[in-house]
């Protein structure tokens, strides 16, 4: 199941590499290259994982006690991946709020999740076994934690900012930061949902696999956040480009800056 919803989460998100590839952007391409590269290498490795444990070893049930090395693959690129979301929200804070104490203070925590959830996939390749991997769920849970914490902290900034931006008076504008709002909070409230997922089926069913189901699509989700961000741009500066005389924020700003070189 978990290999399931991260394949179709994959599908999503390669409509969108596909959108943003026929749209006319000015950005570097090197992170959205960077996003498809190491997508589409989990989905493929997590595939291959269902084939080894479904058809390879179909009459081997012992097989299941294997740690195949998909799992701490999905762990690290579920580090990388949560580290590029946060570091990119970041950036677009720093951009609304030209509050560096503010970005910089994000940026170290997560780096430091990034940090952990390195170690916990390092650990898990030394681990060969199912049987093993108990013993890293106290750096886990942190991790994890960690996670949907930094998740809450942007969802939370994102909200307040774009809400002090209301007019409560031109509708049409109101309405659009109503749906940046619902943005920034959907940019954390699921991937959030994900890693408290993964933190109590990883707590209260040790020892199984149960935990794949939220841990295998995590990394689609951060994705899925940043795309679903960079390829709206468009639509949204031309619904606000007729309303700029009573803005009270920098249009280019609120549709969302280009891509950091």
């Amino acid at each position: 199941m978990g290999v399931t919803i991260n394949t179709y989460l994959t599908g999503v998100i390669m409509s969108q590499f596909f959108t943003y590839w026929t749209s006319k952007y000015q950005d570097p391409l090197s992170l959205v290259v960077f996003l498809f590269i190491i997508n589409a290498t989990q989905a493929a490795a997590v595939i291959y994982m269902s084939w080894f444990y479904c058809v390879t070893n179909f009459t081997n049930p012992n097989a299941v006690a294997i740690a195949l090395w998909p799992y701490p693959f999905t762990a690290l690129t579920m580090s990388i991946l949560a580290l590029v979301n946060h570091t990119f929200q970041s950036w677009r804070i720093y951009r609304f709020t030209d509050s560096k104490i503010l970005a910089a203070f994000l940026l170290v925590i997560s780096l430091a999740n990034c940090g952990i959830g390195v170690t916990v996939a390092i650990e898990m390749w030394i681990f060969s076994t199912l049987s093993e991997l108990p013993v890293l769920q106290p750096i886990i849970e942190g991790n994890l934690a960690l996670q949907c914490v930094v998740d809450a902290i942007i969802a939370i900034i994102m909200t307040v900012m774009f809400s002090r931006w209301r007019t409560n008076f031109f509708a049409d504008t109101d309405k659009l930061l109503n749906r940046l709002i619902r943005t920034a909070i959907q940019s954390g409230f699921f991937p959030a949902v994900f890693a408290l997922g993964t933190l109590l089926l990883s707590s209260f069913s040790p020892g199984t696999y149960m935990v794949s189901l939220f841990a295998l699509p995590i990394g689609r989700i951060y994705t899925h956040t940043m795309m679903d961000q960079l390829v709206t741009r468009k639509e949204l500066r031309g619904m606000l480009s007729n309303r700029g005389n009573h803005l009270s924020f920098p249009l280019s700003i609120v549709a969302g800056p280009p891509l950091p070189p």
